[in-house]
């Protein structure tokens, strides 16, 4: 495996290699359980490897040569496009468990509809990744990310080798900007471009998170409310996508338009809430605390 730490001299190629196959070591590390029964966590901490590798895609794609990620990327969105629909179900299961203990009122014939088509879903799931496709799609990423030097551009004389600490507080400060881009619209946004946000917040997480070491402690704060900021979000994003698959629920209409209510109530509470905690966020003292953490490179 591609290991070793990730220093501020490191080439900045060479540590994203070394951050894609850590990753890719994390879902390798779940197929055995995925093929044998789509567990509800591998699911879970699949999908995060995997997100993770996408804005490690995002990162470092300007560093390699043209085109030389995107059929890893591809291959990866093949296993999300599985994986997506049963994560999004297994959490819609969950939190109707809660509501169903809790509210008084029970709706009993909507939990064994979506129980019945989470063991489906499970069910294809499995299959596809039993196929030998995958499998050698796996293989192939597994020597990209062990080959040091794989898929750089051509050297022309006039390239000069990034290091991480060059490259590093652009990286960060683009994450950045694209999560504050979102506060001029905070009052009108819709549950779309909550969902962006959401997903602007992980790249910057994700981000200041694999090299966290490098920054220190300092950095730790800005990633606490990155955090907070996007399970508030992911509250948001499942009750809209709980409102979608009520849309398509061939069962118990009557069940089916208590629990609309709720979920709508709920996307409400969230939207009307979110606001303070992002501007708890966007303030002054946290840009310091970037500052002061790039400041080390």
């Amino acid at each position: 495996m591609n290991t070793g730490p990730i220093t501020a001299d490191l080439p900045i190629v060479e540590a994203g290699r070394r951050l894609m196959a850590g990753e890719l070591a994390i879902m390798r590390d779940h197929l055995p359980e995925l093929r044998r029964s789509a567990d509800a966590t591998a699911v879970h901490e699949t999908r995060k490897a995997i997100r993770r590798s996408f804005t490690l895609f995002k990162l470092f794609t300007p560093y390699f040569a043209e085109g030389v990620l995107l059929p890893y990327r591809k291959g990866l969105r093949r296993i999300m496009r599985r994986l997506g629909p049963c994560r999004d179900l297994a959490v819609f299961r969950l939190k109707l468990e809660t509501y169903n203990e809790t509210s008084g009122q029970p709706l009993s014939f909507l939990a064994a509809y979506w129980a019945e088509q989470q063991a489906m879903l499970d069910s294809r799931l499995q299959a596809f990744l039993k196929e030998p496709e995958l499998r050698k799609f796996l293989a192939q990423y597994s020597q990209f990310t062990e080959t040091e030097g794989a898929g750089l551009p051509e050297n022309d004389g006039q390239r000069i080798p990034l290091q991480v600490r060059h490259a590093l507080p652009t990286l960060v400060y683009q994450r950045l900007g694209a999560v504050r881009a979102y506060g001029d619209i905070l009052d009108t946004a819709t549950p779309a471009q909550f969902h962006q946000l959401r997903i602007q917040f992980k790249e910057l997480r994700y981000t200041l998170t694999f090299f966290e070491e490098l920054l220190g402690p300092v950095v730790s704060k800005v990633i606490d409310f990155t955090r907070l900021a996007q399970d508030d979000l992911g509250h948001l994003n499942d009750a809209d996508v709980a409102l979608r698959l009520l849309d398509g629920c061939a069962c118990c209409p009557e069940e089916v338009a208590l629990y609309r209510a709720h979920q709508e109530a709920e996307i409400a509470r969230l939207v009307t809430n979110f606001p303070p905690l992002y501007e708890r966020f966007n303030r002054p003292k946290m840009r310091k605390r970037l500052a002061l953490a790039l400041a080390r490179l």
